[in-house]
């Protein structure tokens, strides 16, 4: 009897060993196949989620409103006196001389210098050469007066009469004295014409 138990133990230990052994077994093979659910859920997950978007920009700041700055009400009565601005002074203009045939219908040199005063509103106009010689005048008896306004200009003074301009010319290279006589002031527009008009009259007739 004895050896009978002792060899039903002897297989129920065997048994008992190979069980152990498969349910050591089955564990390492359920655990490797549920490690390889793992990765495959894993990498079934990682390729149906869908790729990180980048985040939208955000919209720029508002402007800020720069709300106008209401002007001060000007006082009754208008703008200061202080505040106005000062009216520029105007330079005073010559009045433009008429146009005025000097040359054509004239009779003479005298009758071209007559129609010249009458351009410039000139009571007399004297031509006289550097050295007093008379060259034409529209009063008689103007030798003097050529002579002495020809020293004046030489010594350079000023004319000893109210109403007179010296004008310096030159014809055909000498030059010569134009002596003017007005009862307002000559502007130097004004003056530079008579210069031009005396030039021509004396091309034209001398």
């Amino acid at each position: 009897m004895a050896t009978e138990f002792e060899i039903i133990v002897e297989l129920l230990l065997v048994i008992l060993t190979i069980t152990c052994v498969l349910q050591v077994v089955f564990l390492g093979l359920l655990l490797r196949n549920v490690k390889r659910m793992l990765e495959s859920l894993a990498g079934a997950r990682a390729a149906v989620l869908p790729a990180p978007v980048s985040p939208a920009p955000l919209p720029p700041a508002p402007e800020a409103m720069v709300l106008p700055v209401p002007k001060a009400p000007a006082p009754k009565g208008g703008v200061p006196e202080r505040e106005r601005p000062a009216p520029s002074p105007a330079a005073p203009q010559a009045p433009a001389a008429p146009g005025v045939d000097l040359l054509g219908g004239s009779p003479d040199i005298q009758g071209s210098i007559l129609r010249l005063c009458g351009k410039y509103n000139l009571s007399d106009f004297i031509i006289t050469t550097m050295d007093g010689l008379l060259v034409v005048s529209l009063s008689p008896g103007s030798s003097e007066e050529a002579a002495r306004f020809s020293d004046l200009y030489r010594r350079k003074k000023k004319p000893d009469n109210p109403g007179v301009s010296f004008l310096e010319l030159n014809h055909r290279g000498e030059p010569m004295l134009g002596i003017l006589r007005s009862d307002r002031p000559i502007a130097p527009e004004k003056l530079r014409g008579i210069g031009e008009d005396a030039r021509e009259i004396l091309n034209w007739w001398l």
